[in-house]
């Protein structure tokens, strides 16, 4: 759910870090809202939950450093991007091997030990 500027593009930022005239605008489109049409953009809302890893500090520099190479403000977000990826890729090939027949998905998983 982003917010919506002047120019009618999606903003991602957070609330806080918009300007003072930003979010004034955005707290009138807010208190002006019909109670109902706020209901439906909140239950379209993503639904996430939050959970924390132990990384070694290298590898959290080195991270921090790829985002910023990337133009990536915040490290977390290009790894989420790179699970959100990842996941999709497992899945792909989760669903091929689920075609095959038991013998064959048995000689891929060892093939790849």
């Amino acid at each position: 759910m982003g917010f919506e500027t002047e120019k009618g593009e999606k903003m991602k930022k957070r609330f806080g870090s918009l300007s003072e005239t930003e979010q004034e605008k955005i707290e009138n489109k807010y208190h002006q809202m019909n109670p109902a049409d706020f209901d439906d953009m909140m239950s379209e809302a993503e639904i996430a939950s939050t959970t924390s890893i132990r990384l070694p500090g290298k590898i959290v520099e080195a991270l921090k450093i790829v985002a910023k190479l990337e133009g990536e403000r915040k490290y977390q977000n290009m790894v989420r991007k790179w699970i959100t990826e990842r996941l999709r890729h497992e899945a792909k090939i989760a669903l091929r091997l689920s075609e095959m027949p038991i013998k064959e998905v048995v000689a891929v998983s060892e093939a790849q030990v």
